[in-house]
């Protein structure tokens, strides 16, 4: 069972206001492609990549039993597809039929910027150090298997003594500070043994814990931030945004060409243009919350404080 902690949650984020911490998202590419053996029919390879997908974009584990009917006639959604001579389905699906399914299942979409999550790990079996990129490759790969099923960026770092000593008091501010010194946006902490694991994420939208496997760990983390990031597609919400630092040609494209790239955004109109800031409306997915959080997954625009009313305030970043 997944337990979000609220009060922990307005601590760590009064506390990480004062961090002056640039973080970085990753962009997934290939949400809407898979592979798959080829075991049976290739009928039921199919449907099987298209499960995959599905989960992978609304980010629901159970959106396939939600669909319907579209699973009997998975082909109709394909771009294009391939066999290997391993006889393995490699299947890229169409994102706007896939996204319309999902939009008429009434299931939410999840866009392509995600959190990059580091993982640390403190296994029985090892002796209780604490491991990240010299983890066992065995614990890696399953890992890294639970993660590119859900659609969620992994990132193994450096655990050095001082972090070690933090992990082990479990203090979800220094907790997220080892994470973004590795360049991740959360941080994702096993402990116990390989199949009976603690398993806690924290970043600045708060703190939840599970226990369980080693895959576990990574559906704690992708239902959580699922819940956080994806949208219902069916309506669209028009957020004001405003900004500053705009001081030149360059630095208005990088702004504009960076919101009109993000999944959420469907739509961006240029209101006014004043002194160095730049006041925009957009058309989204979600509502002004779900935007605010995609932006900052970033470092591109931060946050100026100056949100005022339904206007939400940021800074360029060059």
């Amino acid at each position: 069972m997944i337990r979000l902690r609220s009060g922990i949650a307005r601590w760590l984020s009064a506390a990480l206001m004062l961090l002056p911490i640039l973080l970085h998202a990753a962009t997934v590419e290939d949400l809407y492609e898979t592979t798959q053996p080829v075991e049976g029919s290739q009928d039921a390879a199919f449907a099987k990549a298209l499960e995959t997908v599905l989960v992978r974009v609304s980010g629901q584990r159970d959106a396939p039993a939600r669909v319907g009917a579209a699973l009997a006639n998975p082909r109709s959604y394909v771009q294009r597809y391939g066999i290997t001579q391993e006889n393995v389905l490699q299947v890229g699906f169409d994102d706007v039929s896939i996204e319309r399914l999902l939009i008429e299942a009434g299931l939410p979409i999840w866009g392509r910027e995600r959190p990059t999550v580091l993982v640390v790990l403190n296994l029985e079996e090892l002796g209780g150090a604490w491991l990240s990129g010299d983890a066992p490759p065995m614990d890696k790969d399953r890992i890294a298997r639970a993660a590119h099923w859900r659609g969620l960026p992994l990132l193994w770092g450096s655990i050095d003594s001082q972090d070690a000593s933090l992990l082990s008091m479990g203090a979800s501010p220094a907790l997220v500070q080892i994470a973004e010194r590795n360049g991740a946006n959360a941080i994702l902490v096993g402990r116990g043994r390989r199949d009976a694991l603690h398993w806690i994420l924290a970043s600045r939208d708060g703190v939840s814990d599970a226990s369980g496997t080693l895959e576990d760990g990574i559906h704690l983390a992708a239902d959580t931030f699922a819940r956080l990031f994806a949208a219902e597609g069916a309506s669209l919400s028009q957020v004001n945004l405003e900004v500053s630092g705009i001081t030149n040609l360059d630095a208005y494209a990088s702004t504009l060409n960076y919101l009109e790239s993000l999944t959420l955004v469907r739509a961006v109109a240029v209101e006014q243009v004043a002194a160095d800031t730049l006041r925009l409306r957009l058309a989204v997915r979600g509502d002004a919350r779900t935007l605010q959080r995609a932006i900052a997954l970033d470092d591109r625009l931060i946050a100026s404080g100056d949100s005022a009313g339904a206007t939400l305030a940021f800074r360029y970043q060059p």
